[in-house]
């Protein structure tokens, strides 16, 4: 009475769903880099346009002033921000629906993918720009090298993640199990002598 072995699941059975997750992956990458380049962009034509305008200043004080009671710059300035903000929401509702696939298909999300955005408001993590990277060790006058963790602090949400840097890893409890047993046979022969 041996229980049939169910038949195991074909190699890239769960190939779409990989596919999805990393097309979103790639869709919330996209915003996001649009998003940046809108944000620099604006505050680029933003310092140009005082810069001008305190160069027009000099020449006549009369055109700066026109320049600056026009309707048309402030309106299509509430344009660009309400855009820019909608295509950071954008890569964020992309990140939300990675991480809502990878748990109902209980497919598992690599290392890198899960650093790349915060847990808690589902931000692209951008150095810089979406948060900000500090090495901490909080040991006494930093003495212990193996402590160091990098932080990385999300801008929009204020949560932080940490990852130990430590290149000396502690040994597994089974291993060091294992290792003070062999430890105690090497010295009672010794003791018996």
């Amino acid at each position: 009475m041996v229980k049939a072995r169910a038949p195991k699941e074909a190699k890239n059975t769960k190939s779409h769903l990989k596919s999805r997750i990393d097309f979103l992956q790639q869709a919330a990458d996209y915003f996001q880099q649009i998003h940046q380049q809108e944000s620099s962009t604006k505050e680029f034509s933003d310092s140009q346009s005082s810069t001008s305008c305190t160069r027009h200043e000099i020449e006549s004080h009369s055109s700066c002033i026109e320049k600056d009671t026009t309707d048309a710059e402030p309106a299509n300035a509430v344009g660009q921000s309400s855009s820019a903000s909608l295509l950071s929401n954008l890569s964020r509702v992309y990140v939300s629906h990675m991480r809502g696939v990878s748990l109902k298909t209980q497919t598992r999300l690599s290392v890198p993918v899960k650093r790349a955005f915060c847990k808690r408001c589902d931000t692209l993590l951008a150095s810089e720009l979406t948060c900000k990277h500090e090495v901490r060790n909080d040991s006494r006058g930093r003495r212990k090298p193996w402590a160091d963790v990098l932080v990385k602090r999300c801008l929009t949400c204020g949560t932080e993640k940490r990852f130990p840097q430590n290149t000396k890893r502690s040994k597994k409890l089974s291993e060091r199990h294992k290792d003070l047993a062999q430890g105690s046979r090497e010295k009672s022969p010794t003791e018996a002598s």
